[in-house]
């Protein structure tokens, strides 16, 4: 019985008011505080939209689905699924590679990590949402400006906020990747 009642406390997806509490008090953590539940957030989220998009969403088939040995168990598999029907981008699903990444190496890690660890930073930097801000509309070189006066954990938050936003987007549209962010980008 207990493993059940831990099983439904780490699927509870908080409010948007917690998630917003969360992620302020992420920035007083450590690393890997920061890795593990800043992506797991996102992971839940995406699960969320492929939730949305299921044509059977009852709670016996969406358990089967995600828990235990289910298709879409690991958020690997929920980034693929996703991309693969157009609910997400390459460049996202590309992006949610990335950040799965760097949550496996901290969850896995067999040494206290950090995110100003060479290989760690380098992870961080590739992510292009960090690289894109500023592109486009804005004049200036506010693009490198930005990603280089951000430490690696900033960062990392500020790409986990932004996914946080498209992919809410998207599940609250009932849209595509596509669509969501060509709106934005009218805006």
């Amino acid at each position: 019985m207990a493993k059940n009642a831990l099983r439904e406390l780490s699927r509870q997806i908080p409010s948007p008011p917690e998630i917003k509490k969360i992620m302020n008090d992420l920035f007083d953590r450590d690393d890997l505080n920061i890795a593990i539940t800043a992506v797991s957030i996102v992971e839940a989220h995406l699960e969320k939209l492929i939730i949305s998009r299921l044509h059977r969403s009852d709670k016996d088939f969406t358990n089967r689905l995600f828990e235990n040995r289910g298709p879409l168990s690991d958020f690997n598999s929920k980034i693929l699924v996703a991309e693969a029907f157009g609910l997400l981008t390459r460049p996202l699903a590309d992006e949610l590679h990335v950040i799965r990444g760097i949550r496996n190496t901290f969850a896995h890690a067999k040494m206290t990590l950090t995110f100003d660890l060479e290989p760690v930073e380098s992870e961080v930097r590739k992510l292009k949402l960090l690289t894109s801000m500023g592109g486009g509309k804005i004049p200036g070189p506010i693009k490198e400006s930005l990603a280089a006066q951000l430490s690696p954990q900033s960062a990392f938050l500020l790409v986990i906020s932004i996914l946080l936003i498209i992919i809410d987007e998207i599940t609250k549209k009932k849209s595509s990747a596509n669509k969501v962010l060509a709106r934005a980008l009218k805006a």
